[in-house]
């Protein structure tokens, strides 16, 4: 990232493009004029495509202290945004950080961080400081960072947010905000979530595309595909489930073949059966800037399944030998296929992890993207 210091206080507002939780190299200015360099701990630039989240802007605005054709009200200090991995968590997230109500709210900027399972914490924290007007914080330890942040930010109005969270002790040294500024974490894990928050109302849970949004969301990356194969399409959207990740590489994937010229009637079969979308590259605006290559979906959520033990990753990967899509079963099911008498354990870990939901009622399920993962697992 650049050394280079904002001059004034729109540079707070230009930024490096980011995916969930990896960012990419194009940046922005709102004024449209040349692009400076990125501004250390700036905000993300708009995402190029978002749709459907209407009504989760609101809703986390209104957590925001935004409420349409009201004066202010009191903000929420801490949200924590969870979801899926490929959801749109931190698409969500840099949308909002360019909300024009939101720029009214926090006059003084948005300071945005993503930390991944490996942050560099005190690094982090020192670019948020750059972005403060402080080329280098008077600190020798993460504590001592965190302290002078909080000094820093007492009398300013910010936005913080923290992106890709994946450890609670992660999120601790960023809570530096003062009376006027809000914090918005996101992650995939429901254990980070729970133990970052005080109450559970300030989890808010970001949930999949219904299938009109998802059939729309299609249309927009292969718009002849879905226009010459409308019944198939909305079958594919149903298989999908709404997962806005998946639905961006079928999409580009249908798009390219069709472009070509090329039948797109066995690459729909394969895509609705997961053989080839385990296997296709994840959308260019997720690239990883720390090694510049494009991950697949496979290796996006491999991040979730690398955290597991052996123990765990064969109980994961078992899932996907006898689960449905969509995949519903009860713990006496996982019980039997992992010959274990007690799966709770296991089944929690799972839950936290965000690699499985429970439904209520006892039984579970996987999002398909999941079951295709496990079983591309069983196969190594």
């Amino acid at each position: 990232m650049s050394d280079q210091q904002p001059s004034n206080q729109n540079a707070m507002w230009s930024g490096i493009a980011q995916a969930s939780g990896a960012g990419a190299s194009a940046t922005v200015n709102i004024n449209n004029q040349l692009p400076p360099p990125p501004a250390p701990g700036s905000a993300p630039p708009l995402p190029a495509l978002f749709i459907g989240r209407e009504a989760d802007v609101l809703q986390l605005k209104q957590r925001l202290g935004i409420i349409p054709g009201a004066e202010p009200a009191s903000l929420q200090v801490l949200t924590t945004m969870r979801g899926w991995p490929g959801v749109g968590k931190t698409t969500l997230a840099a949308l909002l950080a360019h909300d024009p109500e939101i720029r009214v709210q926090f006059p003084d900027g948005v300071l945005w961080a993503s930390l991944g399972q490996n942050p560099s914490l005190f690094g982090e924290l020192a670019a948020w400081g750059r972005a403060l007007g402080v080329p280098q914080l008077d600190a020798r330890t993460i504590e001592e960072a965190s302290a002078q942040l909080t000094a820093l930010l007492r009398t300013k109005r910010m936005l913080l947010i923290l992106d890709d969270v994946w450890q609670q002790e992660h999120a601790v040294p960023f809570r530096v905000g003062g009376s006027g500024c809000a914090l918005l974490i996101t992650t995939r894990l429901s254990e980070v979530a729970r133990t970052i928050v005080p109450t559970p109302n300030d989890i808010y849970i970001l949930s999949l595309l219904n299938e009109t949004t998802a059939l729309e969301l299609l249309r927009i990356l292969a718009p002849t595909v879905v226009d010459d194969n409308p019944e198939v399409s909305r079958e594919l959207v149903k298989d999908l489930e709404g997962l806005p990740l998946a639905l961006q590489v079928a999409g580009r994937l249908l798009e390219t073949k069709a472009e070509l010229g090329f039948g797109i009637t066995d690459l729909l079969r394969d895509i609705r059966e997961g053989a080839r979308l385990i296997e296709a590259q994840a959308p260019a605006d997720r690239a990883e800037v720390a090694n510049e290559t494009t991950p697949t979906v496979a290796a996006l959520l491999k991040k979730s399944t690398d955290l597991l033990n052996a123990h765990d990753l064969d109980c994961f990967t078992y899932l996907g030998a006898f689960a449905p899509k969509p995949a519903t079963f009860d713990a006496e099911a996982m019980k039997a296929i992992w010959e274990d008498e007690n799966p709770k354990l296991t089944i929690r870990l799972l839950v936290n992890h965000g690699l499985l939901d429970p439904t209520g009622n006892g039984r579970f399920w996987m999002h398909s993207l999941l079951v295709t993962h496990a079983r591309s697992l069983l196969k190594e």
